[in-house]
């Protein structure tokens, strides 16, 4: 992995388990192995009705231990976490075992959850959301991820179209204000996109350029979602979405959207504010 420019020193990038810092002591193989999700949410696009589908998610273990296989199955137990799931079973969803536990085989590293989704009853507009939490797993030696126990499972009708030409506003936490035209956000995938350029860097500050000066985001009904990557695609720093505040992290309209994103460096993490406005 590549070191950012001098100008910014080093990146920090921490190692976390568990709570996640309180491993015992001891030798690197006495460590638990955790157990948890990789990605904290998971979106199911569909736009049309194509019937019901079975879609899998993986449960992982993240790592720690000795780095071998584990010999035996490890089952892994969860529960929806209703306070925060949107999502109706038998609606967009159904169970495809109603155990509420996830087996991770003999050897590998993962396990996969099976649901059945109902894709011709998905909101057009508005996303719903299965939120599923890791309760407890049946193997000494492996332990929950606080940080990684839960994942939000996104049920997205509304097809985004934010791709095209923009004139960018970047706000630096600091008040550091860029303007800049010629903004191209490209379609990466199923409501997925990349900007060219991040932050107040240009395209030759983050070499070698295009594609890796852009960061990626995905629109989910309006909700802009910048999950942890790399800078640049190949830069130590991360840079990772923060909490939206008011306008910040939405599709304003057909012609505008707001992003407030994090990167982080050595000498203190920097926020930015990207507002984006249609070139045409």
């Amino acid at each position: 992995m590549k070191k950012i420019i001098a100008l910014l020193t080093f990146a920090i990038v921490g190692i976390s388990c568990s709570d996640d810092s309180d491993l015992p002591d001891g030798s690197f193989g006495d460590t638990p192995r955790v157990v948890g999700f990789l990605k904290s949410s998971q979106n199911v696009n569909y736009f049309a009705d194509e019937g019901q589908v079975v879609r899998e998610f993986p449960f992982d273990v993240l790592g720690t231990g000795d780095g071998a296989p584990y010999n035996q199955d490890i089952t892994l137990t969860y529960q929806v976490v209703t306070s925060a799931t949107t999502a109706v079973l038998g609606d967009e969803y159904e169970w495809f075992d109603t155990t509420s536990k996830v087996v991770i085989p003999a050897g590998s590293s993962f396990g996969l959850l099976k649901l059945k989704v109902n894709t011709g009853n998905f909101d057009p507009v508005n996303k719903t959301t299965l939120v599923l939490e890791i309760t407890a797993v049946d193997k000494e030696g492996f332990v929950i991820s606080n940080l990684s126990k839960r994942v939000s499972i996104n049920f997205v009708g509304c097809l985004s179209q934010v791709q095209g030409l923009y004139n960018l506003v970047v706000t630096r936490g600091d008040g550091v204000t860029v303007n800049r035209s010629n903004e191209l956000v490209t379609v990466q995938g199923v409501n997925v996109f990349k900007t060219t350029t991040t932050g107040t860097f240009t395209v030759a500050q983050l070499s070698p350029p295009a594609p890796y000066a852009g960061y990626l985001f995905t629109d989910i009904c309006d909700d802009i979602i910048v999950e942890k990557q790399n800078l640049g695609g190949a830069y130590s720093n991360l840079v990772q979405g923060l909490s939206t505040t008011g306008e910040d992290g939405k599709v304003l309209n057909d012609n505008q959207f707001r992003v407030r994103y994090e990167v982080t460096f050595a000498a203190g993490n920097q926020t930015y504010i990207g507002e984006y406005t249609r070139a045409n």
